[in-house]
Order: structure tokens, then sequence, then C-alpha cells
């Protein structure tokens, strides 16, 4: 089950998210668009709710906190049309925040391949295709790895079933793109 994300919008359109997330470094930043990442996918396992507000830990340095809100079904959506919240989908804040910050790009990639070989497939390709949507783009990524387009787009999607060669040239095209090289090391559990 796919969860929509979005992000709370003021009416004079600022977004107290976004600011927050900006505050964040560079591998904090990446921690929490992955968690995100896998609320999207549905995996609201981690998620502690009290009255309708959820709450997201994330264990890492000093600890982050995300905090969720669910919104009822379709019913009076009519009626409440007029008085709804403005929000913006949270992947718009992680395009804009890898465009201009390098550093977070490469942390959202080193993460990619966390979850990958961690066994956190799907949430790495949504990491992924978050970090082709903001760098090299899908008909660029095409030419790069001489992969049609679409390929790469259903590769990618919730659902996709990338083989190793394939990844292999995704990686390879993302990591020349921001200039980057692997450091693979074995981590005791």
């Amino acid at each position: 089950m796919a969860l929509k994300l979005e992000e709370y919008v003021r009416e004079d359109g600022s977004n107290p998210y976004q600011m927050w997330f900006d505050g964040l470094d560079s591998q904090a930043a990446a921690k929490v668009t992955v968690a995100k990442a896998r609320i999207e996918l549905g995996n609201t396992s981690a998620v502690k709710w009290f009255r309708g507000i959820g709450e997201y830990v994330i264990d890492w340095g000093p600890g982050y906190r995300i905090y969720l809100a669910k919104e009822e079904g379709t019913y009076g959506f009519q009626e409440r049309k007029e008085n709804m919240t403005l929000t913006r989908d949270f992947k718009q804040t992680v395009v804009k925040r890898v465009e201009r910050n390098p550093d977070f790009a490469k942390a959202l990639l080193d993460e990619a391949a966390t979850l990958f070989l961690s066994g956190e497939a799907d949430t790495a390709r949504l990491i992924l295709r978050d970090l082709v949507n903001a760098t090299v783009g899908f008909e660029s990524l095409a030419e790069l790895t001489s992969k049609p387009s679409k390929s790469l787009h259903r590769m990618l999607s919730p659902k996709g079933n990338p083989s190793m060669d394939n990844l292999a040239a995704i990686f390879g095209a993302i990591r020349n793109w921001l200039k980057v090289r692997f450091d693979v090391r074995v981590v005791a559990a």
C-alpha cells in the first residue's frame, strides 16, 4: 500500500518542513529522505500513532523525528476543498536540495547502495529514482547506460526488478555524474 506524503505549506507560501530539512547536514537529510521513502512504500511499522498523529523516530546521530498526520478518506471532500490546508509533495524538497547541494546527492547515492546491499531494494529504487530525476535525468541516463528511458523508469519504480547488470550501469552513471567513487566496507552488526 503506497502512501502519499505531503508537506504543510503556510498561506504565505513558507514551508516549515523545508526550512527544517534544509538546516540538516547532508547525511541527516539523507536519513530523513530514506525514512520518508519507507513510509511512502507503506512501511509504517516504525510509526507510533497517538490520537491521529504519527511519530517516526530515526535512531541516527542525535536522533530525529518525523511527525505525520493522517488525512481521512475522500468522504466530504467537496465540502472540505475550500478549507483544505496547502500542501506540497515532499519529493520537491528533496529534488531542490539535490540540485543545490552535491554533498546531499552523494549521501543519497550512498544510502541507495547501502539499502540495496541491506535487502531494502524497494526503498533503494525510490531513492535512486529521485536522485536520477534531480541530477542526470532519465533521458540522459538512457544515453549513458544504453538502456531505453521507459525501461529505466520501470526498473526504478516501486515494483521494478532491475538486473544486477542494469543496477551496476545505473549506479555507475550516477556515480560518474556526481564525480564520486564507492568505498565499500563491511561493518560488524
